[in-house]
């Protein structure tokens, strides 16, 4: 197992905590092992195999557990009321009305609970209504470019972070990558897969979607245009001309599908000097960007886009609330808060023109705060102008916490 220091040492502070620890994220990012890497660090600290219960949903083994009852009649007869218990649920929205067990459990027992999902939305909006103020929920995302890079520099002992990055690029963070050696053509192949699983098990089986081919059409018309601004009528005139006729409501329908998935973030806009949200135009981007490789989008050749893609899964990993920004006639690609802390971010491949360097600079210029504002590209040697700063953002990644 690889291990993934910076969610335990978000998850360490609740462990013992009667607080329900939620890890939500798309599948196959890493929520199992870091449930089993959570399970193995509590049984190193003194806890009996006897007192910990991991059950993954997913699992033929757990067949027989697909409802409130029966979860709750499966631990009465695990948990010993005079000690402590620690369960591990993952997957636990296979369980119908599972959101009422844990609250149940949580009542009855002195038990430390974690589990895990792949469909943000239910988790929160269930969570929020039966066990309010009871719960933490942690995202979790691929790997970052540092895990990745770690991950890579261990089996490719030779490879520099320029090197790495060239292979991130093109396949992403997810983390079986690791079990193929981080070969291109069976890596792609996986995530093909993954994607086809995530599009078939958590978006059209979960919300009885009819139309699959439909929605596979607007999911990969989503992915090719990470990073552009859209609307769902200029989806639906697109989709008008591969012949679909689809409506805007049954768009938007999609989309927050493909959302709760965790399969696509939405991104809003808003005026960055008057703080007001801009309701036009927003953009989508890709959990993970290997994903848009895979199914035959060239990373490569859209490589603005996929920096982009890169820069605001980090941002979100590192827990900031992100927003495009808009500045008159400008844009700034993306406002960063966390509590006290606020950033502008610009990002392109190279400042390989003055023209370039005019458009990624001018618009953070016409910000008047003194928060830090950045410009992160491809370029090795970093300028500046103005107290705007440019970053090479292979190296900004494996500074970002």
């Amino acid at each position: 197992m690889i291990d993934r220091p910076s969610y335990l040492n978000k998850i360490r502070p609740f462990m013992g905590k009667n607080i329900i620890k939620v890890l939500v994220g798309v599948r196959r990012c890493g929520k199992s092992t870091l449930l089993s890497l959570v399970r193995n660090e509590i049984i190193a600290h003194g806890a009996s195999e006897s007192d910990v219960t991991y059950l993954n949903f997913e699992s033929a083994q757990t067949a027989n557990i697909r409802t409130q009852e029966e979860l709750l009649e499966y631990m009465e007869k695990r948990i010993d009321r005079s000690m402590k218990h620690y369960a591990f649920f993952d997957e636990i929205q296979q369980v119908t009305g599972w959101e009422k067990a844990l609250a149940s459990l949580m009542v009855d027992y002195d038990i430390d609970l974690y589990v895990t999902g792949s469909n943000a939305h239910m988790l929160s909006s269930d969570l929020a209504t039966y066990i309010t103020g009871r719960y933490v929920q942690i995202p979790v995302f691929p790997f970052s470019f540092t895990e990745f890079f770690d991950a890579y520099s261990s089996t490719h002992p030779d490879a520099n972070s320029r090197i790495a990055f060239e292979r991130y690029l093109i396949q992403g963070g997810f983390p079986f990558q690791t079990e193929l050696d981080f070969e291109e053509a069976p890596s792609l192949q996986y995530l093909e897969d993954v994607y086809s699983t995530i599009l078939f098990k958590d978006l059209v089986k979960r919300n009885d979607i009819r139309n699959a081919e439909q929605l596979e059409l607007l999911v990969r018309y989503a992915l090719q245009e990470i990073g552009h601004p859209f609307s769902a009528k200029s989806i639906a005139d697109y989709l008008k001309s591969e012949r679909r006729s689809v409506s805007v409501d049954t768009i938007y329908g999609y989309l927050n599908a493909a959302e709760k998935a965790c399969l696509l973030h939405r991104v809003s806009r808003e005026d960055a000097v008057g703080k007001r949200a801009l309701k036009f135009n927003e953009k989508f981007y890709a959990v993970d960007h290997g994903l848009r490789e895979a199914i035959g989008y060239n990373n490569s050749s859209s490589i603005d886009q996929v920096l982009e893609n890169i820069v605001y899964i980090e941002l979100l990993r590192c827990g900031y609330d992100v927003r495009i920004g808009k500045v008159g006639d400008k844009e700034i690609d993306f406002i960063a808060r966390k509590r006290n802390d606020t950033q502008y971010f610009q990002v392109c491949y190279l400042l390989a023109s003055e023209k370039t360097i005019e458009r990624e600079f001018s618009s953070l210029e016409a910000v008047s705060d003194n928060y830090p504002k950045h410009v992160l590209s491809l370029d090795e040697f970093p300028r500046e102008r103005n107290g705007v700063k440019s970053m090479n953002l292979i190296d900004w990644l494996l500074e970002t916490k």
